[in-house]
Order: C-alpha cells, then sequence, then structure tokens
C-alpha cells in the first residue's frame, strides 16, 4: 500500500492522546503496563533497553491496552541508539500491531519488524541495508506489514535522515521523539531531535488494518553482525487523563497529563490535590473543580493544560434505535448505555425475566426478546452506581388474508374466473404473486381480479406498523379435458336388411360424466338407447358428448349407407295355415312371410298389399289395399268367428328386381 504524502508545518499544535476506553482513576492510572519480549529489560525511569552491544538480540516493548484509531493521539518520548557509530546497529521502531503483547519478529536488518501483518512501523534505522533502499545515513522511513523495505507496496513515505543535519545519531544522547496521528486528515507524522521529519496521509483503519480500530503499540529493535545499547524512555505518564473528568461526592480520582520524562508540574489551583507539584496527582474534590497545570512539554516548551473535574452523583440513561418495540422489520433493537460521567463507567446489562438471553458490550446491548430488562453503570469499581429499568416490547400483530375464487377451475365452461382478496386489516399492504405471464384485469384493485389464467395465485399481507406479513394463495385448476368420441360403425342398409345397430359408440376418458346425444340433416334413427341406437334409414349420424365436469364437447360421425343392388327372391311368400288371435302371443296374427327365410321382415319390402279374406261361404269377411297389414282377426274391432276362411293377396315386392305374385288358400282361425 502507498501512502499519499501531505504537507505539515514544522510546528504542530499538541496532540494529547485521548483513550475513550480506559478509565483514568487512582485504580487504573498507576497500571500503564508494558509487556517485554526477547531481549527487552526494564530499566529505570520507565525506560525499556530492547538491545545491549551483543549481536543478533531481538526484543519488544508493548503497551498493555491497545490504542484506539478513531480518536488522535500524540506519543513524547526519549530514544538512546548506543554509541557505536561505523559498526553499530540495526535500530528501532515504533510499531501498531494486532498481534498481541506477545509478539517478537527477526533480528539483525529486520529490526525485529518481521512477522507482523498487518501492521504500521516508524523505522529508526541506524545501518544502511540497499536491498531494502536505505539512505546511508542514519534514517526514518514508514513502513507496513512486517517490511522493511522501502519500495512500495509496504513502504509508504521515505527514507529521510533521521537528524535534520544528517548528523550521526548513535552518539549515546536521548534523542526526543513525537509521533502524532489525526484520523480526520489519516495524518502521521514524526518529529525527530524537536523538528518534523515526515508526515504522510496513511489510512491505519482500512488501508493496514482492514477496518479494526484497536490496535497494540509499542517498539521493537535488533542486532545483527553489528549492535549496539538501544533504549526507548516513557514518561510514566504518557496517557494523559481527558480534559474533562467526573468524580462521585467524596470519591478520588488521579489527574494525569503527559509530559517530558524528568519535567516539573505546577497544578492550580492547589485544593483537593495530593500534589500539586506532580504530573500525576491524586483529586478528591467536594465541589466541581477546573484545573491549570503548567509543564515543560516536547522540547523545552512551556505547556499549560486544562482539566475540569465534575462532581455529582452518577445516572445511567440509554436510549434504543430505533425504538423499544420489537416488530418483525426490527427484530433486533439496539440499546446504548450513557451516563454523566465523560468516561470511566462500566456498563452491566441484565434482564429481571427467566430466560431472555441478549448480547451485551459495554455500553451496547442488543436485544431480541420482549420483557423488563436493566442497565447499571458502575464508577471506579462500585465507587458509585445508577440502575435503570426498561421494558423492551414486542409488537408482532399479522394480517390475515384468503383469496376467494368463484369457480375453482378454468374449463370449457367457465373461461373467466373471479379471485377476491379477503382480509381483516384495514391498512395492510397486499404483494400479488400471479402465474407466470397471467392474463388478468382488476375489478377492484387490489381486492378482486379477472382471470383465464390457471396456476398458483399468491397474496402477503403485510402490516405497514410492524412489518409482519402473512402468506396466503390458491390454485387454479385447469381441466380443457375433451371428451374422445366414437360414433362407432353400422352395416350397409339393404332390401334385405332395411334397418342396423350402429356398433362401437365409446366416449373416453371414462373417469368423466358424459352426456351424449345424436342428430342428423336426413336420415331416420331410434336412439332411445344412444349408446345402442338403430338407423332406420341411410345418412350421417352425428354423435355429441359433453363432459358435466367441464363443459368441453366432443363429436363423431357415423355414415350408414343403403345398397340399392340389394334383392330377394320372394316366389317362397306364404301366409301360415292357421291363427290363434287369443293374446297368447303365439300365431296372434295372419303375418305374409318367406318360407325360406322365416325371419325375414318380408312386409318391409312390399309396395303394394291387396288382400281380400272370405268365409266358408264365400262371404268376404276382410279386405285391405295399400300398405301391407297383418290381420288380426277382427272385423271393425269385432272378433270374427271361429272356423276356416280363404284369402287372395295380390302384392307388389320392390327388392332390386320388382316382383308381382298372387297368393290363394285358406287357414284355420283358433281362439
Amino acid at each position: 500500500m502507498e501512502g499519499t504524502s501531505i504537507n505539515v508545518s514544522s510546528t504542530c499544535s499538541r496532540l494529547k492522546l485521548v483513550l475513550s476506553f480506559l478509565t483514568f482513576v487512582a485504580a487504573h492510572a498507576s497500571a500503564q503496563t508494558y509487556f517485554l519480549n526477547g531481549t527487552a529489560t526494564e530499566s529505570d525511569g520507565d525506560c525499556y533497553q530492547l538491545t545491549t552491544t551483543q549481536g543478533n538480540q531481538n526484543g519488544t516493548v508493548w503497551y498493555g491496552e491497545q490504542i484506539d484509531l478513531t480518536v488522535p493521539f500524540e506519543l513524547s518520548f526519549s530514544m538512546n541508539f548506543g554509541t557505536f557509530d561505523g559498526t553499530g546497529a540495526d535500530g528501532m521502531v515504533f510499531v501498531l500491531q494486532d498481534v498481541g503483547t506477545d509478539a517478537l519478529g527477526e533480528n539483525g536488518g529486520a529490526l525485529g519488524f518481521s512477522g507482523f501483518d498487518p501492521s504500521f512501523g516508524i523505522e529508526f534505522d541506524t545501518w544502511q541495508n540497499g536491498q531494502f533502499g536505505d539512505l546511508i545515513t542514519d534514517h526514518i522511513g514508514f513502513i507496513s506489514d512486517g517490511s522493511v523495505d522501502h519500495a512500495p507496496p509496504t513502504g509508504l513515505a521515505g527514507p529521510v535522515n533521521a537528524n535534520i543535519n544528517g548528523q550521526n545519531i548513535e552518539d549515546g544522547e536521548d534523542h526526543p521523539v513525537r509521533i502524532t496521528w489525526d484520523p480526520n486528515t489519516n495524518a502521521v507524522a514524526v518529529y525527530f531531535d524537536c523538528e518534523l521529519r515526515l508526515v504522510q496521509e496513511v489510512d491505519l483503519i482500512n488501508g493496514i488494518f482492514n477496518g479494526q480500530t484497536n490496535v497494540y503499540w509499542g517498539f521493537t529493535g535488533s542486532t545483527g553482525g553489528s549492535f549496539n545499547n538501544q533504549t526507548v524512555c516513557l514518561a510514566p505518564n504518557i496517557i494523559a487523563s481527558e480534559s474533562l473528568v467526573a468524580v462521585c461526592p467524596g470519591g478520588s480520582i488521579e489527574l494525569n497529563v503527559s509530559g517530558a520524562p524528568n519535567t516539573s508540574y505546577t497544578w492550580v489551583p492547589a485544593d483537593f490535590l495530593e500534589n500539586p507539584n506532580a504530573a500525576t496527582t491524586l483529586c478528591t474534590p467536594d465541589s466541581s473543580m477546573t484545573y491549570v497545570v503548567s509543564y515543560e512539554g516536547f522540547c523545552d516548551t512551556d505547556v499549560s493544560d486544562t482539566i475540569s473535574v465534575i462532581v455529582e452523583e452518577l445516572e445511567v440513561f440509554y436510549t434504543s434505535d430505533p425504538t423499544s418495540v420489537l416488530t418483525c422489520d426490527n427484530p433486533t433493537i439496539e440499546v446504548d448505555g450513557s451516563s454523566n460521567f465523560p468516561s470511566g463507567i462500566d456498563f452491566t446489562w441484565g434482564s429481571s425475566d427467566a430466560g431472555n438471553s441478549f448480547e451485551a458490550n459495554g455500553p451496547s446491548a442488543s436485544i431480541d426478546e420482549a420483557g423488563n430488562y436493566w442497565i447499571t453503570a458502575d464508577y471506579n469499581d462500585g465507587a458509585c452506581m445508577d440502575s435503570l429499568a426498561f421494558v423492551i416490547e414486542l409488537d408482532t400483530t399479522t394480517y390475515q388474508s384468503s383469496l376467494v375464487a368463484s369457480n375453482p377451475t378454468i374449463n370449457c365452461a367457465v373461461d373467466t374466473v373471479l379471485i377476491q382478496l379477503l382480509s381483516d386489516g384495514n391498512d395492510a399492504l397486499y404483494d400479488w404473486t400471479t402465474p407466470s405471464n397471467a392474463n388478468f384485469v382488476w375489478t377492484d384493485e387490489p381486492f378482486e381480479l379477472l382471470t383465464t389464467t390457471a396456476g398458483a395465485w399468491e397474496v402477503i399481507t403485510t402490516n405497514p406498523a410492524n412489518g409482519c406479513s402473512s402468506l396466503t394463495g390458491l390454485v387454479l385448476g385447469e381441466d380443457f379435458t375433451s371428451p374422445v368420441v366414437e360414433a362407432g360403425f353400422a352395416d350397409t342398409l339393404t332390401c334385405s336388411d332395411p334397418t342396423s345397430l350402429i356398433f362401437g359408440i365409446s366416449v373416453t376418458p371414462l373417469d368423466y360424466s358424459s352426456t351424449i346425444s345424436w342428430n342428423w340433416d336426413e336420415g331416420a334413427l331410434n336412439a332411445l338407447d344412444p349408446y345402442a341406437p338403430t338407423a332406420l334409414e341411410p345418412g350421417t349420424y352425428f354423435l355429441t358428448s359433453i363432459f358435466e365436469e367441464n363443459g368441453c364437447i366432443g363429436q363423431d360421425s357415423v355414415v350408414v349407407f343403403q345398397d340399392p343392388e340389394a334383392t330377394i327372391d320372394a316366389s317362397s311368400a306364404r301366409f301360415p295355415n292357421v291363427i290363434s288371435p287369443n293374446r297368447d302371443g303365439l300365431n296372434e296374427r295372419l303375418t305374409l312371410y318367406l318360407e325360406d327365410s322365416p325371419d325375414f321382415p318380408l312386409l318391409s319390402i312390399v309396395q303394394d298389399f291387396k288382400l281380400a279374406i272370405f268365409n266358408r261361404w264365400g262371404n268376404l269377411v276382410y279386405s285391405s289395399q295399400g300398405n301391407p297389414v297383418e290381420w288380426d282377426g277382427r272385423l271393425n274391432d269385432d272378433e270374427v268367428a271361429e272356423g276356416y276362411y280363404y284369402y287372395k293377396l295380390e302384392y307388389l315386392i320392390v327388392c332390386g328386381d320388382e316382383q308381382r305374385g298372387t297368393l290363394t288358400g285358406g287357414f284355420e282361425l283358433y281362439r
């Protein structure tokens, strides 16, 4: 990653390091703990020796609390690089890293910085390593991600001479160093020997630490084949109090400013202070106070700071985002605690409802269950406390809807269906989902529509007050199954077979209820049984079927033919020699028949029929001319007497050729 250079004047305003997560009170101010690793050792006066005059050493010192990169900071300290100039090596690095307080790199030219990724470093290098782009003079550079190479992408700025005049810094002297960071401009600046040496725009949070805001800081140093005593001295009060602090009535607080080592301090007024001439002093006020402290700062500059101490009872507050009501739109409520104290507060969250769970992190909590909760603010391990109860409510009121169709199926009889939406929510929002490529028109949007499209219709009904929704739907069926009609077949009509039963009639599929009917333009059909009709005349007969379930229609036709050339031999035409019209169903009538084919309906082909019947005395009893008849032994509805009768018949039979004949004879009539 390559930084962006910016211009800063050589005289920068003093910045304080304010760590929002620290509580600057008596119990914490003295706990500015450092962790030493490798060859690092602690010396007097808050000094730490990273290496000695031995080769291949590697030492680190890390501050115990992480630093918050979202707020500006200033660190002032002194560095001593030893007394060996031409043979002295290798240097030290100020480091920001997220590895932890046990981080230890490599010795030699790596300056103990290698292996820290991600990381940011300001190197103070006293040995030229040409492969890293080092200057021949003692120099300063901005580096990153565990690499001391000054080339991009890990080299961010520099190298430049450590001393503004390029003088040797391995002179056994303590060299004052100041480092500042401003998150508003992403400016990192380093001062050496009271001179601004390098400033660069570096996005520490996003560009280096991938959005991480809290990191560890400290120093690394190493030697290789060459060596030096290398020491860093930190002010015991390097982390300063905030400019506004609070204390409980009757309580005490340590006030702390970050001056240079071994500097004198003057606090005004001296009221309620344990030592008004110390960098760190215990304050036990009985009312709110404002103190001005004067001291010698970086590079012998005179500095004045103001710290206001508020004395009041602790009060805890909370705010909830977006509301204090859990809904479907907001299944989690973020609750933030605060107090009237500017800092130093520990927050504890809890619920008086058994089983309620939530996530809490310091002053913030995430709650996803309704119930009774509380927050407690604790200052200085119970020096003063305050609690506040609050209620998280739940609103999951859900509107219910239903879809009703005027017909469950679109079919041949019903090609348009009315779908209605019924809902119990007056202010509900409705989101319809229709079948693909649906064809419909609104009759009362969004509650009523007409459609010709089958498929799944769904509606999501949403309560706009809380985002809770319900789903309803219906599947509109589709049935356009038409009858498959077989009108069957018939024999050819002849004069000998003048009628024919129509065979092979069928309607499928069989799982539908079918209504069938016959119709024709010319011909005659006996269709009392529509599945077994009899064709009486030639013609085309149409069979129509309608399915009761869907109204779909199917049709087929059968053609009945007449054979005009068919003939029959009528020479065996006879009358029976006896009849018995006694209503027993046997021999009831005097019927003309063919002796050679008794079952043939001979009368059906008789065109002219002249019959005369005489009694035994020669008297005419019955006569008929025209259509063929079958005499039933009656005269004018009166039964004639039993006895022997004579007949004379003249006939014309047309079946193919015309056949004329005369029959005479007699028969006996019994009852």
